[in-house]
């Protein structure tokens, strides 16, 4: 079999409800990458946010954190490592408007470091890397953020996404986080996951025929559709089941990944 890029989103995916990984999952996948496949993590987290999951699985591949913004490899130097920002005079304007916008905090996140605005109760269930952070100043912020991630008042959302629009449509894009929470995430204009699966498949020589993809939610959209196969998880979107080749049997509190794996690649569990 030719050699395969295994594409991997880690939340309602790889990882279980309790953000955990399972001993199958990571046998499975550490059967796969001795085997000489490219297993690689493709999340919209922070490096510091999967670092721990990515040395669960002991991979030796690149990593892609925020959602594509930035391609590197775990503890030791890349010299193919890259980076999308965005420009943080955008991040200062909305650090000036914050109240008036009905932003209750901005997260802004490199790959060593994570700076905040603000104060809200949620932030901290999703990244617990901010509960020391410095606060976000002009003082502060010395360059450019991969990402930022603005938690805002539910009937303030559209507005808050018009007036970025407005003011920095050009220069940036405006996701919207699934479930119930009204969470934003800025990005460098054009910039989503398939950008970073396409890169590591340049890098590796992989061709796009044989790039393997799971996902379970919108911001998945792109690397599905990007990847020779695309996987929805059983518990994803119905928007992402939509887009995909294939579906898990089952989902991702049931190893759904590493199960569809090992029939895959027809791997005795």
């Amino acid at each position: 079999m030719e050699r395969k890029l295994i594409a991997l989103d880690l939340d309602g995916t790889t990882l279980n409800a309790d953000s955990k990984l399972n001993a199958a999952t990571i046998q499975t996948m550490q059967r796969l990458q001795a085997a000489g496949h490219v297993v690689s993590i493709i999340t919209g987290r922070s490096y510091q946010g999967s670092q721990a999951i990515y040395d669960s699985l002991q991979l030796v591949s690149p990593m892609i954190n925020f959602n594509g913004s930035l391609g590197h490899l775990p503890h030791q130097s890349w010299d193919s490592e890259y980076q999308f920002t965005v420009n943080k005079a955008i991040v200062l304007a909305l650090v000036q408007y914050r109240e008036q916008l009905g932003i209750s905090e901005i997260i802004a996140e490199n790959k060593n470091s994570t700076m905040t605005a603000g104060q809200d109760l949620i932030a901290g269930k999703f990244f617990p890397e901010i509960a020391n952070s410095p606060r976000l100043t002009p003082e502060t912020l010395t360059r450019n953020p991969n990402s930022l991630v603005l938690i805002v008042q539910m009937d303030r959302r559209t507005a808050v996404i018009d007036w970025i629009n407005k003011h920095f449509g050009d220069f940036v894009d405006v996701g919207v986080w699934g479930g119930p929470n009204a969470i934003l995430e800025v990005t460098s204009k054009g910039v989503h996951k398939a950008k970073g699966v396409a890169y590591l498949a340049d890098y590796f020589k992989i061709p796009r025929r044989d790039i393997i993809a799971f996902g379970d939610e919108h911001n998945d959209l792109e690397m599905l559709q990007y990847a020779g196969l695309g996987i929805a998880m059983a518990n994803g979107t119905p928007a992402i089941k939509a887009a995909a080749d294939d579906t898990t049997a089952y989902d991702n509190d049931q190893n759904g990944v590493a199960r569809y794996l090992n029939d895959y690649f027809e791997l005795a569990e």
